[in-house]
């Protein structure tokens, strides 16, 4: 059997422990929900936020909202629920006027974690 240490044909870096990466994974992109989360266009929401259910980190990014109906917020929240229970955490990104206020109205603020976002 071949000695390493003499083994002229060993290479050093079969030798050495593989390195590993320091570098951290970069973060998901931010989930940008669509400008219209209206009634009919909560089953295009639910396939969206299904894609991403099983993210560790997630942002959603409500800047574009324009128009939100009660559906996509009881969406929005069980998603929350969801992942909240699965120990994932979901943050906001510039939440609109539009998607606050909706929120606001029907008292989901505090559900939703909105608090943050209207200081």
């Amino acid at each position: 059997m071949n000695d390493p240490a003499t083994d002229s044909s060993a290479s050093p870096a079969a030798a050495r422990p593989a390195r590993r990466s320091r570098r951290k994974a970069a973060a998901p992109a931010p989930l940008l929900l669509p400008a219209d989360v209206g009634i009919e266009e909560t089953g295009h929401l639910r396939a969206l936020l299904a894609a991403r259910l099983d993210d560790a980190d997630l942002t959603l990014d409500g800047s574009q909202v324009q128009r939100v109906h009660t559906s996509a917020l009881q969406l929005l929240l069980m998603f929350r629920r969801d992942r909240a229970a699965a120990g994932h955490s979901t943050g906001w990104h510039a939440p609109s006027a539009t998607l606050l206020g909706a929120a606001r109205l029907l008292g989901l603020v505090p559900s939703l974690e909105l608090a943050r976002e209207l200081s």
